[in-house]
């Protein structure tokens, strides 16, 4: 039995799963691993400081929308 010559596509479609996954791993050395909820740091210093962080930078975040729009005459 002959084996048949894989085509064009499926050659493309094996580069791209094949970037796509080193582009995952790059992504996660450059961006940090997130941590699942099941994996959450034993830390309690670790814990609320980065509570605290994610509550000031949504804080901070908010504020700028708010004077923005005050500066700019939206509101």
């Amino acid at each position: 039995m002959m084996k048949r010559k894989p085509d064009r596509n499926e050659k493309a479609v094996r580069d791209a799963h094949r970037n796509l996954e080193r582009l995952g791993e790059q992504s996660e050395k450059l961006l940090g691993a997130r941590t699942t909820v099941d994996s959450e740091p034993e830390d309690k210093v670790e814990l609320w400081g980065r509570r605290i962080g994610r509550g000031l930078g949504y804080a901070l975040g908010a504020y700028l929308l708010f004077w923005f729009a005050r500066r700019y005459g939206l509101l």
